[in-house]
């Protein structure tokens, strides 16, 4: 076998012949990187991974959801595969929820879980065209048997439609993904949600269930004539004090107003630059 130090996460599908999402066995995939997943309790963390020399030890805590038991498993296996030498790591809940845009190895093992149990070239197709709503993420999360949380991001990331992802934690917003680059800089979401979504209503507790309605969009960005339009909120809770929360532009005229009003802006710079700068 190659060393798995090499192995991207779309070279080991490839060397174990993985076509469709059933075959994503995370156990099957981790022996082959010379890895052995085992499932007892934890208590303090959702999973840890003792390694020496080329062998390693992935233990999950077998209390938590089959879902999270996988995705746990795939973000130790990113710790085998990306951060060899160190002696242990142990994750916990919040860790692997909440480290998804850093430049740390809790977000290099995230990534690497999702690009291993959620690889682009079998998500993609089956995301094509799906709205993004909690019923997508749902029935994509039943699919490949992943987190609701990791499953939000790929579609967020992958998904056909202008969207963004936004994490609160303990009331606060601690980071959010754009669907692509060319969504508006100026579509920044507010820091806390305001009061009136369901996402403040999730973190408050007045509402104890998933939730998806149309909000005004000034109730989550602050600028010119947000109150015009609107998106469609999905939101959950990851954990007790954090909300995992969707915004689809189902409508995208407030999408293509900013980006006509941006060239406009860039047009008249460039219109005044000194004659001499040409």
């Amino acid at each position: 076998m190659n060393s798995p130090l090499i192995n991207t996460p779309d070279q080991l599908l490839d060397d174990l012949g993985i076509t469709e999402p059933s075959q994503l066995k995370i156990e099957a995939i981790a022996y082959h990187c010379q890895a052995v997943i085992l499932y007892e309790p934890l208590s303090g963390c959702e999973a840890n991974i003792v390694g020496k020399g080329d062998r390693a030890i992935i233990t999950v805590d077998s209390n938590a959801i089959p879902t999270r038991q996988r995705f746990s498993a795939g973000h130790e296996l990113g710790h085998w595969m990306r951060d060899r030498g160190q002696i242990a790591f142990g994750c916990s809940q919040r860790q692997i929820d909440s480290e998804w845009t850093a430049n740390n190895p809790e977000t290099r093992a995230n990534q690497f879980a999702s690009d291993l149990l959620l690889p682009s070239k079998l998500f993609v197709p089956l995301a094509k065209g799906r709205p993004i709503t909690m019923e997508t993420v749902r029935e994509l999360s039943r699919t490949f048997q992943m987190s609701l949380t990791a499953t939000a991001i790929k579609l967020i990331r992958f998904g056909s439609f202008s969207s963004m992802l936004v994490y609160y934690e303990n009331g606060n917003r601690k980071w959010f993904i754009p669907s692509s680059s060319d969504l508006p800089k100026r579509l920044w979401p507010s820091n806390q949600p305001n009061e009136g979504t369901a996402t403040a209503g999730l973190l408050s507790g007045e509402i104890n269930q998933e939730v998806v309605s149309d909000a005004r969009a000034d109730k989550w960005f602050d600028i010119q004539n947000a109150d015009h339009y609107y998106v469609r909120e999905s939101c959950f809770c990851s954990g007790p004090e954090s909300v995992v929360t969707l915004l689809w532009w189902e409508d995208e005229a407030q999408i293509i107003d900013l980006q006509e009003e941006e060239e406009r802006n860039a047009v008249r710079r460039s219109d005044r630059r000194p004659a001499d700068e040409d």
